[in-house]
């Protein structure tokens, strides 16, 4: 079966979860005897890196820089010479009709509810409801990372049982913790709370800061995540006091890695989408986890985590954790390693998208 992959911005994975979930699927399907295509952005680097079996197919246009003509010349290179084509997001669901072919199925990871992402213009909005409707009518099939997604499709968008299959994102074991990772932002193993998220209102970092400032907590909070020069960053930034570290960006994975699993606790206000990768990495790395209470968050963390609905409830949770017991908290630490481990293994996940693919191929 020849099975090509687009979406992301390429492989090697660089960016963001789209691109790790791509270098994931290549690798495990060339490993099982598939012939895989993974179109890459313009000059896209580490062609050298890529195991034999997978081929590079290069698009002329930057995904960054031109997202829907990079969606439109994805499919115009991949369809009609694979079997399947999964496309990674609906952004290039308009172009659908128009590379319609008997040759090849289209199948589309619907990604989050993108339309409620507040970064997006009133046009970009428009833009994805209009997507997602020429998805649900011109795609084979439908993959939703999660029950809360798939349920939108169903009751919003009436697509049928039949037609979208639950299939969740992977989260890969951390690297080992090193201490000098954490002397590095003058930070201690146990001494912080932590977030990693894009600093926008619908990751409620704004509620977050405010719970950890009604704690009382001699523990610092530290803040991962880049800054712009939007409205809600600089009211973030208003926010700020000596125990709060804003320190960037950062994505080097033993970094983050090490960063997770000497925090006291990983906050993780994340609202909108299905399986968050930050969750899962923040799961398997061992961090107490304290929750936006969402249906997304919870089909993830299960009883693996804490919630919180608001900023006082968010406050009560960190100071009862501050009172908790250690063996308390390595309990609910090895919990959600093994509920990673148990439901969201990469092998997992890529054994459920082959079966899907076989069954989608009539195999």
């Amino acid at each position: 079966m020849k099975i090509a992959l687009i979406g992301s911005r390429g492989i090697p994975a660089r960016y963001g979860g789209f691109e790790t979930f791509t270098e994931h699927l290549a690798n495990d399907l060339v490993k099982h005897g598939y012939t895989v295509s993974v179109v890459v952005e313009k000059n896209h680097p580490g062609a050298e890196f890529i195991p034999s079996g997978i081929k590079r197919v290069a698009s002329t246009y930057k995904k960054s820089i031109h997202p829907v003509w990079y969606y439109w010349d994805s499919l115009r290179l991949t369809i009609g010479k694979n079997d399947l084509v999964l496309v990674c997001g609906v952004g290039g669901a308009l172009f659908y009709p128009i590379y319609r072919s008997a040759k090849t199925k289209i199948i589309t990871n619907v990604d989050g509810l993108e339309h409620l992402r507040t970064k997006f213009s009133k046009v970009k909005k428009g833009y994805v409801r209009l997507a997602q409707r020429f998805t649900r009518q011109y795609s084979q099939h439908l993959i939703a990372d999660g029950g809360g997604v798939k349920e939108y499709w169903k009751s919003t968008l009436h697509v049928p049982e039949n037609k979208i299959s639950v299939i969740a994102y992977g989260a890969d074991e951390p690297n080992s913790f090193q201490k000098e990772h954490l002397e590095k932002y003058s930070l201690e193993r146990n001494g912080y709370y932590l977030i990693i998220a894009r600093l926008v209102p619908e990751n409620h970092v704004r509620e977050l800061i405010q719970g950890y400032l009604q704690t009382g907590t001699s523990r610092k909070l530290v803040i991962v995540g880049g800054k712009d020069n939007s409205a809600y960053v600089r009211e973030l930034m208003s926010l700020q006091q000596h125990s709060i570290q804003f320190i960037g960006g950062i994505y080097e994975k033993n970094i983050l890695d090490s960063l997770r699993a000497g925090a006291f606790a990983y906050l993780h206000g994340h609202s909108v989408g299905g399986t968050n990768p930050s969750l899962l990495e923040a799961m398997i790395a061992g961090s107490v986890c304290v929750c936006h209470d969402n249906i997304f968050n919870r089909e993830v963390a299960d009883d693996a985590g804490y919630y919180f609905s608001s900023v006082p409830e968010l406050s009560r949770t960190l100071e009862n954790l501050e009172k908790a017991e250690d063996q308390h908290l390595t309990e609910i630490k090895n919990k959600a390693i093994q509920r990673v481990r148990m439901h969201y293994s990469w092998d997992k996940i890529c054994g459920e998208y082959r079966s899907l693919f076989e069954k989608l191929n009539g195999g």
